[in-house]
């Protein structure tokens, strides 16, 4: 019998502070670890390498926000243990707060750009670190691609378009994967960045005379 998948919980975020709280790379790797399974604070500083005392604050912030909450708790040793879990597992961002200005700073995009990169490179470089770790215990070697790569290239509006359906369908079917059913299957991240590159050019103006 085919295990139905459940509905992911998905969180709102329409203000300004919510982002910046949850931007942070640290609370984005902590939110990944909580989504599928449910860690006591040890536990995630212990995948993370870590020490616990670097993850109370941001815990507590996540808890506070919504993001997470407590899944379980029980008496470890005579204290008090709390195991947590995800409270949101696809984060919506209201499209408003990203109207761009020309003259303003822009926070929300700067900080949705940082989130997103720096995740991304603090994930990478832990991974080559446990991974040579593992290694360094006597895993067994498996080869494995990382692709990083950034192409700049002129295309057809028309070409674009068909591409970033595929593109759009692929990380789709990357998302639907479901691991729960194979858990000693090894994670994967992407990271996407698809937009128009633009560069300022004087001569393109509409109504310049020669």
């Amino acid at each position: 019998m085919k295990k139905e998948k459940t509905e992911k919980k998905r969180f709102h975020i329409s203000d300004l502070e919510t982002l910046r709280a949850i931007a942070d790379p640290l609370r984005v790797q902590i939110m990944e670890l909580l989504e599928d399974k449910t860690l006591t604070v040890k536990q995630v500083a212990e995948k993370l390498g870590l020490a616990p005392s670097k993850l109370y604050y941001h815990f507590g912030a996540l808890e506070k926000l919504g993001m997470i909450e407590v899944a379980e708790t029980r008496m470890v040793a005579n204290m008090l243990e709390k195991t947590y879990k995800s409270a949101a597992h696809v984060l919506d961002v209201d499209p408003t707060l990203f109207t761009f200005s020309k003259e303003g700073d822009n926070e929300p995009i700067n900080i949705l750009l940082s989130s997103t990169i720096d995740a991304t490179r603090e994930d990478l470089l832990r991974s080559m670190q446990a991974r040579q770790f593992q290694l360094e215990q006597g895993a067994d070697e498996q080869p494995r691609r990382i692709i990083i790569n950034r192409v700049v290239n002129s295309v057809s509006e028309k070409r674009i378009a068909e591409f970033q359906d595929r593109l759009v369908k692929l990380i789709q079917e990357f998302e639907a994967e479901d691991a729960s059913s194979t858990p000693k299957e090894q994670p994967y991240a992407l990271t996407v960045a698809f937009y128009p590159s633009f560069y300022f050019d004087k001569a393109s103006k509409k109504g310049k005379k020669k």
